[in-house]
């Protein structure tokens, strides 16, 4: 008997293919420099044509862009910049002709410090806003009696997480910019706001489901003690993990959200959760299935290999070794088999640095072989896959010879760089430093445009006599769309011959169990997926390096058993199995 699709393990987004779209980068449809709704709606055609099953959005609502939309300022209105109500109804409409599905952002850790409810809870500490944010009374020094912070935490993006509001005499708290106040999830009247503003008001217009931004951040420690003095030269510290993530109540809210504002929508809405510092185990306690809470994370455990964590100061983290990068995603991959969980497979988001230059050799080469390599890693590996924009020809790092100080737009860089000049205005070597790790690290790497065509000068993302609100990498002659789609050995035609090897065989690359072969090996990734029943499997083996490699020794064993599916390279199906690796060539073979 055929299982019907609202069971929880045949939902529709396990199978599904998402595209993550960052509005402000992917198509300007109006010549004012910012890509929009209708530049969306304009390239569905393509999104369908690469196998995509759902798109998901960046934010797109009302906001001063403090931080590209992660400030809201009204979760029921569409900035001006990228649009209007109207046409985001129409590209809702037009995405369910194609059977398209739309995921939103859903961001209700904190609001923009212009929300109507921001500013009416700092008007008064008495009114009906006053308790919807997080506000404590000042201390006083006493010696001074110079007025300090409620405590000493470190903001996720540096400096003090405590902003002083005259008009109350307190301060509010911000685990990001001081133009992002926290909401405070404690409070019943202000959750019921969230879920009528920001959740059911588009469940009604239609959406499929939200990416839910920093949803294990709500619950914060109320004690709000001084964190321990990690950096003695900073007067804010970065508060222990279990004050900020994954605190009392969240579990509670998480399921009351789910039911109040989510599941009476029906059973096939998701909600896919960004959990950041989050154990394995208590990442189940989030998306298993009779948790009621999420249906799917996303782990930043790849971005961070080779590091204890992220950290705003860039020049500081360490690049990874491939094992670092296995056991990395071995994590993720153990969230699925047998783990009743469910996880996302993803190298790229609007947060980091292009794939082919943080995962591939990084210097420029092999930047074809190496994008195909790292398509053909993500493809296999189990779990729901989101491309990101420009991923799928690609797209890299903004050039480091080409790209200055004031081509920089992100403000989580623009901080970092100020700080580092501030602290040590005559550390000429640390500057340099902080900026070649901007250039390598910092997210304006995959927020540049997207490059539809050849043509100048802004690569078709936006008209001529148009500027662009962020540069176009200058690679876009060689590197774009329409050139891609001509060419059968394209990075964009392997994507295609990709995704749809992984809807083919399902039950391998997006539900099988993962088990790596020889993780310690610096050179080659090898690894195995296997069907739940056991009578399939595939043998995954990829060359991380700029030299060639010989198979594994045990593939030759199994040679009478192997059947050929795919290369990143040349290699004929009779030899595929004994010819060694080109650089950055990957081959996937199925069993039996």
């Amino acid at each position: 008997m055929t299982t019907p699709p609202s069971e929880p393990s045949h939902r529709w987004w396990k199978e599904a293919t998402g595209y993550q779209i960052y509005p402000a980068s992917f198509k300007d449809s109006n010549g004012d420099g910012w890509g929009d709704i209708n530049g969306i709606t304009a390239s569905l055609d393509y999104l369908v044509a690469l196998g995509v099953d759902f798109i998901w959005i960046s934010p797109v609502y009302e906001s001063p862009d403090h931080d590209m939309g992660y400030d809201i300022s009204d979760y029921e209105a569409i900035s001006p910049k990228y649009g209007s109500m109207a046409d985001m109804d129409r590209l809702l409409a037009e995405a369910k002709r194609r059977g398209l599905r739309v995921l939103m952002d859903l961001v209700v850790n904190h609001t923009s410090h212009e929300h109507a409810w921001f500013r009416s809870s700092r008007a008064s500490r008495h009114n009906q806003h006053s308790d919807w944010y997080i506000w404590r009374d000042p201390k006083y020094d006493p010696v001074t009696g110079a007025r300090k912070p409620p405590n000493n935490w470190q903001a996720t993006f540096g400096g003090s997480a405590w902003t002083y509001a005259p008009e109350r005499d307190q301060y509010y708290f911000h685990l990001c910019f001081p133009e992002q106040p926290d909401l405070n999830w404690e409070v019943p009247a202000a959750r019921r706001a969230i879920y009528a503003s920001a959740v059911r008001f588009w469940l009604e217009k239609g959406v499929d489901g939200f990416r839910v931004d920093l949803v294990n951040a709500y619950a914060k420690n109320q004690a709000f003690p001084d964190a321990p003095v990690s950096d003695p030269s900073s007067e804010a510290q970065p508060p222990p993990l279990g004050w900020i993530w994954n605190g009392a109540g969240m579990h509670a809210w998480l399921k009351e959200q789910r039911a109040k504002a989510v599941d009476i929508y029906g059973p096939d809405k998701v909600l896919i959760g960004e959990l950041p510092v989050t154990p394995r185990d208590e990442v189940l306690r989030y998306v298993a299935p009779d948790a009621h809470e999420l249906d799917a994370t996303i782990d930043f455990s790849l971005f961070t290999a080779g590091n204890d964590g992220w950290t705003p100061r860039l020049h500081e983290l360490r690049p990874h070794t491939l094992p670092q990068l296995k056991r990395a995603i071995a994590r993720t991959q153990s969230l699925v088999a047998g783990a009743a969980g469910w996880t996302t497979t993803f190298l790229e988001n609007h947060d980091g640095a292009r794939s082919v230059d943080h995962f591939g050799p990084g210097d420029g080469s092999y930047g074809v072989t190496a994008a195909k390599l790292l398509a053909l890693l993500t493809t296999t590996l189990s779990g729901t896959l989101i491309i990101y924009q420009g991923q799928e020809i690609g797209m890299t790092n903004v050039p480091a010879d080409a790209w200055k100080a004031e081509d920089i737009r992100d403000q989580v860089a623009l901080r970092y760089l100020r700080e580092i000049d501030e602290t040590h205005p005559d550390d000429e070597a640390l500057k340099q430093a902080a900026f070649e790790a901007v250039l390598r690290l910092g997210r304006d790497n995959t927020r540049t445009p997207v490059q539809w065509t050849a043509e100048g000068p802004h690569a078709g993302f936006s008209s001529e006599a148009a500027t662009p609100w962020m540069r176009v990498n200058p690679n876009y002659a060689r590197i774009n769309v329409a050139d891609q789609e001509r060419s059968p050995g394209s990075v964009l035609a392997f994507w295609k011959a990709a995704v749809a090897h992984r809807k083919a065989h399902a039950r391998l690359f997006v539900h099988g169990e993962y088990q790596v072969v020889d993780e310690e090996n610096e050179r080659i990734y090898t690894f195995w997926k296997k069907s739940a029943s056991g009578s399939e499997m595939a043998l995954v083996v990829l060359n991380f390096s700029s030299e060639k490699a010989d198979m594994p020794l045990f593939v030759e064993e199994e040679r009478t058993s192997l059947r050929f599916l795919v290369s990143t390279g040349g290699s004929e199906q009779l030899d595929a199995i004994i010819a060694p690796l080109e650089p950055w060539e990957g081959r996937v073979f199925l069993k039996p």
